[in-house]
């Protein structure tokens, strides 16, 4: 047994060099590199783009690209800000690349350039085969039809749920000209005075790109991204439904304490079902978490009882508002149970009047609401069947 063990490790220190090695050549091969400063005299925080050396571009577009960035997102200047008294900068950076391009994105919260406080958002993308900058049109076979689409949704699941005590909630028309992408999808950026967060951030709205496929064009620089080469199939369901995630891009599993959740995701007031208090994700719009309306627990003690998502690509296969009835019944068979819900039941529920199929998966509950369209609607992962149905 010791022999095996020891068999073991050595083969797990292996592979673990194997991986250091692959991602010591990765870092060296990136084309910029983003890096958290943090000056310990102000308690401020920097993000900074740098194209590093041995980045993978020729002379002229490493200094087109270092050109972009300073012009975008006004690093020097920043950097020189903290050497005044009294200044506080805290700023958030996130960054993708691939082979072919680099995008983004900083928020700036704080003292700002201009001298007064606030909070701003920038953001870069760029095609690293020309080295320049990528605008939101490129992307698209048909740009105005995917913009309009992309208003639809802020309108039908950003706007129509937002809090009308936010002063800041002004997000149509869509601004085209700050936007990030990602494997999640692709972020628009807001100024601080169309849109901003309760906690004085500049707001976002990501669109994922299962909503976004279909417009996204052959030769997009974000095909790739937006139609990735992934084997989807019915036991990847099983194995999120085990793991009690709906989404590897949303860090909540069933079973999380609600005050623990609350650390990681800033959640917007909660709505009520017949039994359960449901608190909608403040930034990533279409998700919420459940607790029960009457646990004897304190609500921050309280697990994670559901996950729901109304914009979701559910492992590749159940896709709200693409994903049909027939669809459905022909991936998972037939549902352990079927309810219907009427307009006032759907009401009490937070749904769409139509029908709920439950599925009992690795112990959870998968309920898959369809629409009166005969659309999926709504993806709901329980750790068990809601009290009106026990």
């Amino acid at each position: 047994m010791k022999r095996i063990l020891a068999i073991l490790l050595a083969a797990l220190m292996l592979l673990t060099g194997l991986a250091a090695a692959q991602a010591a050549d990765a870092q060296q091969m990136l084309a910029v590199r983003m890096t958290e400063l943090a000056d310990a005299a102000s308690g401020s925080t920097l993000a900074v783009f740098e194209v590093p050396e041995g980045a993978p571009l020729d002379e002229m577009k490493r200094m087109a690209l270092d050109m972009q960035i300073e012009a975008r997102f006004a690093q020097k200047e920043a950097l020189a800000m903290l050497s005044r008294a009294g200044v506080q900068i805290a700023q958030a950076g996130r960054l993708y690349q691939d082979e072919g391009i680099v995008s983004m994105a900083r928020t700036w919260q704080g003292d700002q350039p201009s001298g007064r406080g606030g909070s701003s958002a920038a953001a870069l993308t760029v095609n690293l085969e020309t080295g320049m900058e990528i605008y939101l049109d490129e992307l698209f076979a048909d740009a105005p039809a995917a913009i309009t689409a992309m208003e639809a949704i802020i309108e039908r699941d950003v706007l129509d749920g937002m809090s009308d005590y936010m002063e800041f909630s002004d997000l149509l028309p869509m601004p085209t000209d700050s936007f990030f992408v990602d494997e999640g999808g692709l972020t628009i950026y807001y100024p601080e005075d169309r849109y901003r967060y309760f906690d004085g951030e500049s707001g976002s709205v990501t669109f994922y790109w299962h909503e976004l496929a279909d417009y996204i064009a052959e030769d997009s620089p974000a095909y790739a991204l937006a139609h990735p080469d992934v084997p989807y199939s019915r036991s990847g369901i099983e194995t999120a439904c085990f793991s009690g995630l709906v989404s590897p891009m949303l860090p909540i599993e069933l079973g999380d304490l609600l005050g623990d959740v609350m650390q990681d995701v800033p959640l917007a007031d909660p709505d009520y079902t017949t039994d359960a208090l449901v608190y909608p994700l403040e930034r990533e719009r279409g998700f919420a978490v459940e607790i029960p309306k009457y646990a004897e627990t304190d609500e921050e003690e309280t697990p994670v009882s559901a996950i729901r998502a109304t914009r979701i690509s559910f492992c590749g296969l159940l896709k709200t508002g693409v994903t049909t009835d027939v669809q459905v019944l022909q991936l998972m068979g037939e549902p352990a149970r079927e309810t219907v819900y009427d307009e006032d039941a759907a009401f009490d529920a937070m749904l769409d009047p139509g029908t709920s199929l439950m599925y009992e998966v690795e112990g959870r509950v998968l309920q898959l609401h369809i629409g009166e369209d005969g659309v999926l609607s709504c993806v709901i992962l329980r750790s068990d069947y809601p009290m009106e149905l026990l």
